[in-house]
């Protein structure tokens, strides 16, 4: 189980996407919308989280579709203003070292940031900040860490740690990845 006990200076809270499909027939990956149970556990999620995250300083988004939706729900959900919205073309496709490259590029005033976006590269960005397994991620998954850093620019593998996610299925929030 994480180490909760220590003061944070900095958060992040990774989003995977909501659940999207795959029988429709559009000419792109990135145009894929999301598919029943998607837009189903989408709403239940924001809504779920809205009290506990408050409005990060800035919201990082992939350009697709998917991750869009994903984010506007929880845009709406915590009441945040628009202009912290940022789509983000790297974070397409990006792999965990692209992730990190892009957080450690971010105003060291933003002391929330949120990145809703795609597996396996969240994955790989929570396994090398918290040490949380990358293959539990599901979709519409959200992991909240802390960070003890001095700005984005100093973010290194190992800084966070873990202080909860939430699936769709579970109950609550959790503090581990048991």
């Amino acid at each position: 189980m994480a180490d909760n006990t220590q003061a944070h200076n900095y958060r992040l809270t990774l989003v995977r996407h909501a659940k999207s499909s795959w029988a429709s027939p559009v000419p792109a990956d990135r145009l894929r919308p999301l598919n029943q149970r998607g837009r189903r556990d989408l709403p239940q999620m924001a809504a779920r989280l809205a009290g506990r995250l408050g409005c990060p300083g800035r919201i990082l988004v992939s350009p697709a579709l998917r991750t869009r939706a994903t984010a506007e729900a929880f845009v709406e959900a915590l009441g945040c203003p628009p202009e912290r919205v940022r789509l983000e073309e790297e974070l397409y496709e990006a792999d965990g070292e692209r992730l990190l490259a892009v957080l450690r590029r971010q105003a060291a005033d933003c002391r929330h940031l949120m990145v809703v976006g795609h597996m396996p590269g969240l994955g790989e960005l929570a396994r090398t900040l918290c040490g949380v397994p990358e293959d539990k991620f599901p979709t519409c998954a959200v992991l909240h860490m802390g960070l003890n850093m001095a700005k984005w620019s100093r973010l290194e593998p190992g800084s966070g740690r873990l202080l909860w996610y939430a699936t769709p299925r579970s109950e609550g929030l959790r503090q581990d990845y048991a």
